[in-house]
């Protein structure tokens, strides 16, 4: 069987008349040219040049043979064009798995701008509190919030930190006035179910002599929806926060927020537009979620100072 990569040495000889012209063109020395010259008309048992004192001259068979080559070269060219557009038109399926918060939060709006972006990509979304396994290709990327997740097989990138602070709705605040360090005779939401461990929750309570227990939330988004809705007072993430809302006191909980994936999935296309495109728009809500760009300042009467250092709290979770 002859070499396909012999034809382009035929082609480069009949359209320069020379081994000289054919290896300028081809970027070899010309006595590769015509070695693989040589080689072909072997593997083919066929004469396809006449080798004269001025160049080489095709013979008939050599005509015949060009034709063909050449459209052997427009199919090799379409195969590398056509992958190159393949390429550019990422589609496919990428399984992630976050919390629901972070979900809602940060994720329903990338999602609607890769839909524009990559009409054939779809993210398939699993949010909860349940850690699937990246190992086991359960889920292709995982965005968790907690501690250093420690697993080395993984490419583990650190995003930022998840704030969380204590909140009133400004409906609360027309009603109740402005909470301040003593909540004594406000209403505040405690933890039930899922949350009845959750930090936040347990401080609020444990630090509101004299408050109210107005309801008890077993989910964040339930948690969310509590305090927006002028219920009480309750601890809340920043990325869930609006102007609609007004931070109450000084105490803060942090935690670390991770993007895992395996390193086999780092040059898949489609998995490498969503990291790609996943760690640009989380760069944009960094001061949302860390709470430096919150925009809703404490009215006067609510914290101290707002240059005074907040009390942090490790949140190992939310």
């Amino acid at each position: 069987m002859y070499d396909w990569n012999d034809l382009k040495f035929l082609l480069a000889i009949a359209r320069s008349g020379s081994t000289l012209s054919a290896a300028k063109a081809l970027g070899v020395n010309q006595t590769t040219v015509a070695r693989r010259a040589e080689t072909l008309e072997e593997a083919l048992g066929i004469q396809l040049f006449e080798r004269r004192p001025g160049g080489y001259r095709l013979t008939v068979r050599g005509q015949e043979l060009v034709a063909m080559a050449e459209a052997v070269e427009a199919d090799a060219t379409h195969i590398a064009d056509s992958a190159a557009s393949w390429r550019r038109q990422i589609s496919g399926t990428v399984r992630v798995t976050t919390t629901e918060l972070v979900a809602t939060a940060i994720l329903a709006p990338l999602i609607s701008q890769l839909s524009a972006t990559h009409p054939g990509l779809t993210v398939e979304l699993i949010a909860g509190d349940k850690r699937l396994d990246l190992q086991r290709n359960e889920v292709d990327v995982a965005i968790r919030v907690g501690s250093n997740p420690g697993e080395p097989s993984l490419i583990q990138k650190h995003l930022g930190e998840s704030v969380w602070g204590v909140f009133a709705s400004r409906s609360y605040v027309d009603r109740h006035g402005v909470p301040g360090s003593n909540l004594a005779g406000h209403a505040i939401i405690g933890g039930g179910g899922d949350l009845a461990t959750l930090a936040p929750l347990n401080w609020l309570v444990e630090h509101a002599a004299g408050a109210r227990i107005a309801m008890r939330c077993n989910s964040v988004p339930n948690l969310i929806a509590a305090v927006k809705s002028g219920a009480g007072i309750g601890p809340l993430p920043f990325m869930a926060t609006d102007d609609t809302l007004v931070r109450c006191l000084d105490q803060e909980w942090r935690s670390d927020i991770w993007l895992l994936y395996h390193e086999t999935q780092r040059a898949t296309p489609h998995i490498r537009a969503f990291l790609d495109a996943f760690t640009a728009h989380f760069a944009t809500l960094r001061g949302r979620v860390d709470g430096t760009a919150f925009a809703g300042a404490a009215p006067t009467g609510g914290v101290e100072s707002p240059t005074k250092p907040y009390q942090t709290t490790e949140l190992p979770r939310t």
